[in-house]
């Protein structure tokens, strides 16, 4: 039917002549945009990676705080106070340390005590520790 014959727009869909492109004004807002895109996509990266790394580091003083019970058990001691201690790891936990303190709660008649157990290690320059406190039933032996 029209074989060969253009077909002419009632509306141009490209600006031809002498306001052919995009306005100053035009391409500004793009690159604010985009930037603006790029800084939030960046922000949320850092944000990740942080989450990622205080996961990792929660995991490994997690299986430490299990080490600490495996080779020093409140349990094998005489009294409880002689759980208190502290010490380091080796292999690849060489940089962790541990400090476990033991204190009454109340009269120690009552035979309740509050067992800290800290692991510490050091990550770019800056101290980093974990706490776990767990209160133990340790009557008096009569």
């Amino acid at each position: 039917m029209n074989a060969g014959r253009l077909v002419r727009l009632p509306f141009s869909v490209f600006r031809s002549g002498p306001k052919a492109g995009l306005s100053l004004i035009e391409v500004l807002m793009a690159v604010v945009i985009l930037g603006t895109g790029l800084v939030m996509i960046i922000a949320s990266a850092s944000r990740c990676i942080a989450v990622v790394r205080k996961v990792r580091s929660l995991e490994t003083t997690r299986e430490l705080f299990g080490r600490v019970e495996l080779e020093k058990p409140i349990w094998l001691e005489e009294d409880i106070e002689d759980a208190a201690g502290q010490g380091s790891f080796t292999g690849e936990y060489s940089q962790y340390r541990w400090r476990r303190e033991v204190q009454a709660v109340g009269e120690k008649e009552d035979g309740l005590w509050l067992v800290t157990t800290t692991i510490a290690w050091s990550e770019r320059g800056k101290e980093n520790s974990e706490t776990v406190a767990t209160y133990v039933h340790w009557p008096k032996k009569e």
